[in-house]
């Protein structure tokens, strides 16, 4: 009976094992994606972002004043 109850207890944990198996990858590839998702969504607004002129127009301003 005890032989019975370790052999199944061995094939459970195998089979736990096995169905986590690439888990921490899958959780990576995960965290990339959503990365690359932030920066293109950063792309997006500030493309028509013109800084240069923004500061430019700042000073024009402190200087004017």
């Amino acid at each position: 009976m005890t032989r019975m109850y370790v052999n199944t207890k061995i094939r459970l944990q195998k089979a736990l094992e096995q169905r986590e198996l690439g888990q921490g990858t899958l959780e990576y590839l995960g965290v990339i994606v959503v990365a690359a998702l932030l920066v293109a969504a950063l792309i997006g607004v500030f493309k028509g972002f013109d800084l240069t002129s923004k500061v430019q127009t700042q000073l024009d301003k402190i200087t004017n004043a």
